[in-house]
Order: structure tokens, then sequence, then C-alpha cells
């Protein structure tokens, strides 16, 4: 990033001893290496994110080219994942015909979502039989 020779170095720290003496040269030095310590990492992380930023955006409009190559739009898929089965109705599909009447045949009356008995009357919750 810069160009600085042994020479330059050597030059600024004498200026530094002479203007700031023997007693604060070493603090201020660990001072400042501190602080360059910490500009160098957040300049490395600040270029990493950029990059990634540019990786994920590069490979979004790689993808969206794709689907437009396809004949894709987001509507079209969201159509075709609302017309896929649900987990019930693939379950249901994979049971054999006669286990399937079965299984009809005991849940005949109660509500496959809810797990509840569809009756036209309440029930009466109070009655101890």
């Amino acid at each position: 990033m810069f160009d600085i020779g042994f020479a330059e170095l050597t030059l600024i720290f004498i200026i530094g001893l002479v203007v700031l003496g023997p007693e604060r040269l070493p603090t201020v030095a660990r001072t400042l290496g501190h602080w360059l310590g910490r500009a160098r990492s957040t300049f490395s992380h600040l270029k990493n994110e950029l990059e990634r930023e540019a990786v994920t955006q590069d490979m979004q409009e790689r993808m969206e080219k794709q689907m437009r190559q396809m004949g894709l739009d987001e509507d079209s898929i969201r159509e075709a994942k609302d017309s896929l089965l649900s987990p019930e109705q693939i379950a249901r599909s994979r049971t054999p015909r006669s286990e399937q009447s079965h299984a009809d045949t005991l849940n005949a009356g109660t509500n496959d979502d809810a797990g509840q008995r569809i009756n036209d009357q309440p029930q009466d919750l109070t009655r101890n039989d």
C-alpha cells in the first residue's frame, strides 16, 4: 500500500525521538501500533465483506439470467409451489387403497386439521357417565 523503506522509517524514528523524547516515544509507538493494527483489521473485514457481497450479487444475477432463459419467473415458481402436494396428501397417496378406505371409515366424522369431531349439535361436556 505505502512504499516506506528503511531510510524513511529511520527518519520518522529520529524525528519522533526529538519531538517526543525518549520517555514518551515507546508509549506513542505502542499506541500507534495498536491503532494501526485496528485500522488494518477493519480494512480487512470491510474488504472481505465487499467481496462477499459482490459474489452474492453476481450469483443472484446469474440465477436470474438462467431463470429467464428457462422461461421461469417468480409467479410461475410460486404457482408450482402451491400446486405441490402436502405431506398428508403424499402419505395418503402412498397407502394402499384398502388401508386408506379403512382409515377413512375410522376418521369419518373427524376433521383432519383440528382432530375434533364434526357434529351439528354441541356436545354436552357436563355429563358424568
